[in-house]
């Protein structure tokens, strides 16, 4: 990849601007889908969730489609075109008053993200440099965290109006992104030869440590999605009320706001991405297992503020160790397939979360579900530490281009 450090630093600018406005009109409509549609439109819970699973599905299950395309295309292109087809699946979602159109636009915004996320973490990887990347994704997490507190308040304020102008605000705001990425995004073009599918995926098939981060990545999921899951039904049926699930998230929201960047830049001097992401995990099972001893709600948000002090330290450094050990001329192909840990993670961390808090609900044995996310947590941590080679540029060998 090609790129002057003026035009590296200006294209790293130009997407936490890209990020906000892009986490902001995602954070807007998305956890306003399933009530509306519900309870206002009458729709079965089954089939809007299923709808929202195919979104997923249409965006993370064809990941490495974007990564390969990210290796191949002008990334700039590949981010305006995909920010383009989500803000048509918004304005697709305002007039969705059947199954049929709400699963067209779900597919529309999952397409759209296909096309977008993986070249936009592609971009990422190219413009920083391995100084400076675990920074740049604690900072970009910060921005994640501030976009993410207001979409919710902006989707709620359009609700008062319709739930067409949550639809129009959401897509107006890819609308932004598509603008910044079309004619403020310096181009990431790459200079050397398209390699071949086919050896690269053999060749990430033999990268035993790559695929050991991967298989890292899954197991971590399947602990730290619960934050999604078990934490809201858990706090609801603390506090006996829906709002609290929004203190919950103002909480997280607050502290990763405030602490994402400086924390992590501390932590950088003193310990390497992959001892981090140890001290990260070790403090999210610690707050998994707390939440066995907890019935309060204000004990319950303090371990959210522990929980979400250990997800800081563990998630950019992750992404981080990803990048590193990513082959350059593959970089798309390596973080598609790697996107699959937190799709699987996330995806069977439901599965398992909901599965095992109808459990404890049905025994009583409320310490169920935390016992066995802290123990999976735990086989995350230990897995980080036992693979010392984590995180480490390896020596990796040309792939082909036919």
């Amino acid at each position: 990849m090609a790129q002057s450090s003026g035009a590296n630093h200006r294209g790293l600018m130009i997407l936490l601007f890209f990020t906000f406005f892009m986490v902001m009109g995602f954070e807007m409509i998305m956890p306003l889908i399933i009530g509306y549609y519900v309870n206002t439109m009458g729709f079965s819970a089954t089939a809007v969730a299923f709808a929202l699973a195919t979104r997923q599905f249409s965006q993370q299950g064809l990941a490495m489609v974007g990564g390969t395309l990210a290796d191949r295309v002008d990334v700039r292109t590949l981010i305006s075109i995909g920010v383009l087809l989500r803000s048509i699946g918004f304005v697709t979602l305002a007039f969705a008053k059947d199954f049929p159109l709400l699963l067209v636009s779900m597919i529309l915004t999952g397409l759209g993200g296909v096309l977008f996320e993986t070249p936009y973490q592609t971009a990422i990887a190219t413009l920083t440099t391995e100084r400076n990347r675990s920074r740049y994704y604690s900072l970009n997490n910060t921005i994640t965290g501030i976009a993410s507190t207001v979409g919710p308040l902006l989707g709620t304020l359009f609700l008062y109006l319709d739930f067409r102008a949550v639809c129009f605000g959401a897509a107006f705001c890819f609308m932004i992104t598509f603008i910044i990425s079309r004619f403020a995004m310096p181009p990431v073009v790459r200079v050397a030869p398209s390699y071949s599918v086919r050896s690269s995926l053999r060749a990430i098939g033999k990268d035993r440590p790559f695929l050991m981060l991967t298989l890292l990545m899954i197991i971590f999921w399947l602990a730290a999605s619960q934050i999604n899951l078990s934490f809201p039904l858990r706090i609801q049926e603390l506090s006996g009320s829906a709002d609290s699930v929004g203190m919950m998230f103002a909480v997280y929201a607050a502290v990763t706001t405030v602490l994402q960047y400086p924390l992590v830049s501390f932590m950088l001097r003193k310990y390497s991405p992959r001892q981090i992401v140890v001290i990260g995990i070790f403090i999210i099972a610690v707050a998994l297992l707390l939440l066995s001893f907890i019935n309060t709600t204000h004990m319950f948000l303090a371990v959210v503020v522990l929980f979400t002090l250990g997800f800081l330290l563990a998630r950019p450094n992750q992404q981080t160790m990803a990048v590193a050990m990513a082959n350059p001329q593959a970089m798309g192909m390596y973080l598609g397939v790697n996107s699959l840990g937190f799709a699987l993670g996330s995806g069977f961390g439901a599965i398992i979360g909901g599965v095992f808090f109808d459990l404890a609900t049905k025994t009583g044995l409320s310490m169920i579900p935390w016992f066995l996310f802290c123990a999976i947590a735990m086989v995350s941590m230990f897995g980080f530490i036992l693979c010392k080679k984590l995180g480490q540029s390896p020596q990796l060998p040309e792939i082909s281009t036919t």
